[in-house]
């Protein structure tokens, strides 16, 4: 027994590992010096110093008789008490942490002992001090760092306590009430991973009533259902589990569930409470259009519903919800698309009914086909010349009228692309430098400068294996000039200048 006391705490501590981990996670401890701190074993001052900020303990002898007497203390204390080596879920899950913090330790010589005795360790040519405790382990309890294998579970190791309490607590065998205590501590005893196990704590009529593989699902059907699991319906839940298959899916104990009236059903939507303004058709087309495309989404979820259903892939539950949804739907569907086609083929607005109707026949299919009950207008199983032409004509413009439509299209298409291209180099000549003298300017300052002051001509001539260019003036016989490059904007720059400033002399010019 271990005797730890400073000026404002006194206790009795059966291990050293336990003394060792209050220095190190314990609050108090942080801001105490070493010499205020009195530590003593059996009657037996101790050596209290600190070490990285954190206090420690120093004791003489070997690194791996001093460490395996730490694991003999904790082995007699809280592993084997009678004896007998406990289960995982026999041991108290801090005692159950004290194994795993000196396996921490071991990776840390220094914080226990001194460098002449990691030395002298070193120097037998002996395993590292994890090594010797991971050995140690195995052959006091059966396993290492890793932790013992789920034994009621998947068999897979695992260090974490809760984990083999969650599939002892799932078997139905005895686990001490002092553990259960120590977990009911806690509001979020267990991770996301084994959340199953949650209820186990508070509905032991569950423990032991079904497999994992069936209260896992269960409770997850409970849980998001938002349906309580007490010790009322216990037994009604563990009676029912007994119908399901071995490993059931989510949908197979929803439907179960459902069926004993174990479920409510789905709730609508918030939303769906709310009533929405569908506003009103500014054309009949409109209105069709309206019906169609309500139509069509009802039909389509319906079938995509009856097809999942079909699969198993969604509950009877969620199957009769979206189906109220599909019917409510229906009538929530508003006027804004219709209104918005309706006046676009009124205005003979071709961008938006070519970027909406000349697309492939599976590509808004619903418009096309209102446009085709309402107008008569075919716009599937056809050519693209022929769909684009259909489009023109339902807007009310003939052949000629199109050819000079997309005439100017095109025309605006290419000044557009021409813009961004000017921007662009725009953009990067802002970005280049150009020195005079001991003044340094931009690339757009260096060719707008240079346009007014008369250069004028862009030339260029090969040096090596690239060209060059240059801005000259005419006006005087081209001997000066300004440099222009390709790379960093100033070239198309000067080129967009120049060609705006012949557009506009040719314009004065024949006026």
């Amino acid at each position: 027994m271990f005797h730890l006391s400073t000026t404002k705490f006194s206790r009795s501590i059966t291990t050293l590992l336990e003394v060792l981990q209050l220095f190190r996670n314990d609050s108090h401890f942080r801001a105490v010096d070493a010499a205020d701190v009195s530590l003593s074993h059996a009657g037996h001052p101790m050596c209290v110093t600190k070490f990285d900020g954190k206090l420690t303990v120093r004791m003489s002898g070997s690194m791996p008789d001093l460490f395996l007497a730490m694991l003999d203390e904790i082995d007699g204390a809280y592993f084997r008490p009678n004896g007998k080596l406990l289960e995982p879920w026999q041991i108290r899950p801090a005692h159950w942490q004290l194994l795993f913090f000196a396996f921490e330790l071991s990776t840390r010589p220094l914080y226990l002992f001194t460098s002449e005795q990691v030395i002298s360790f070193a120097n037998l040519g002996s395993p590292s001090l994890f090594q010797v405790c991971e050995k140690e382990a195995r052959a006091r309890f059966g396993f290492g760092a890793g932790g013992p294998p789920v034994a009621l579970g998947s068999g897979q190791v695992n260090g974490r306590h809760e984990v083999h309490l969650a599939y002892a607590l799932a078997a139905g065998v005895s686990v001490p009430e002092a553990v259960l205590a120590d977990y009911g501590l806690h509001t979020e005893p267990f991770g996301n991973d084994i959340r199953w196990a949650r209820v186990l704590l508070t509905v032991p009529e569950l423990r032991g009533a079904m497999p994992v593989a069936k209260l896992r699902v269960l409770v997850s059907v409970m849980t998001h259902s938002r349906q309580a699991i007490s010790s009322a319906n216990a037994a009604v839940l563990a009676m029912v589990a007994r119908l399901l298959p071995n490993e059931p899916t989510y949908v197979e104990v929803d439907d179960l569930l459902c069926r004993h009236g174990l479920l409510d059903a789905r709730a609508l939507p918030e939303t769906y409470f709310e009533a929405v303004d569908i506003g009103a058709p500014v054309s009949p087309f409109a209105t069709v259009l309206r019906r169609i495309m309500a139509d069509e989404r009802k039909s389509s979820t319906l079938e995509r519903l009856e097809a999942r259903r079909a699969a198993r892939e969604i509950s009877q539950r969620e199957y009769d919800l979206h189906q109220h949804l599909a019917a409510l739907d229906h009538g929530r569907s508003t006027f804004e698309f219709p209104n918005r086609m309706a006046t676009a083929i009124a205005n003979a607005d071709m961008h938006q009914l070519l970027d909406i109707l000349d697309r492939p026949d599976d590509a808004n299919r619903w418009t096309k086909k209102a446009v085709r009950e309402f107008y008569g207008v075919k716009l599937t199983g056809i050519t693209a010349k022929a769909r684009r032409r259909a489009i023109f004509a339902l807007a009310g413009l003939d052949e000629a009228q199109q050819l000079e439509w997309e005439q100017r299209a095109d025309a605006s298409r290419i000044a557009n692309s021409a813009a961004r291209d000017v921007d662009r180099a725009k953009a990067r000549a802002e970005s280049a430098r150009y020195r005079y003298g001991n003044k340094v300017i931009t690339g757009v300052q260096h060719v707008e400068q240079s346009i007014a002051s008369g250069f004028s001509k862009i030339t260029s001539y090969r040096y090596g294996a690239s060209q060059r260019y240059s801005l000259v003036a005419p006006a005087h016989d081209g001997v000066e000039s300004r440099t222009l490059r390709a790379n960093d904007g100033t070239l198309a720059y000067a080129q967009y200048l120049l060609s705006q400033g012949q557009l506009a002399e040719h314009a004065t010019q024949s006026s």
